[in-house]
């Protein structure tokens, strides 16, 4: 996901950068027909602070507007039902480590990397529920 970095207190916060995800999404290289995004469907968690919970929801929203400006079909996926179908619980680690597997000239040996390793699982579970 391409984001751009915020700092107004010294905390660098990260923020979808909408211009860019369009850009990414109207390449597409290697795309033959139709394109559907599957974008986890993201909730709010009690305790969670209110820039968090601020955060998580401008991120959902920016994608998902980019997503419907450029007319592409969107599909919500509860993590839940990704999650399910690979037989993952809430381990971030896990979801890391199958990932490795799955796509192993992708790098994803950092801890860090748990989020693009979810966003692979999410497209691999559209690809592999909504053919």
């Amino acid at each position: 996901m391409p984001v751009i970095a915020l700092s107004k207190t010294g905390f660098v916060k990260n923020a979808v950068d909408v211009y860019g995800l369009a850009t990414l999404l109207l390449l597409r290289p290697g795309a033959i027909g139709p394109v559907k995004v599957f974008l986890e469907r993201v909730h709010a968690f009690p305790g969670q602070g209110s820039s968090s919970m601020f955060s998580l929801g401008m991120s959902f929203w920016g994608a998902a507007g980019v997503v419907a400006a450029l007319g592409l079909e969107l599909v919500l996926v509860e993590p839940r039902a990704w999650k399910a179908h690979f037989k993952l619980n809430a381990d971030k680690e896990l979801a890391r480590a199958l990932a490795q597997r799955l796509y192993p000239g992708v790098e994803l040996s950092r801890k860090k990397d748990h989020g693009r390793a979810e966003a692979l699982l999410i497209a691999r579970y559209g690809m592999e529920t909504h053919k």
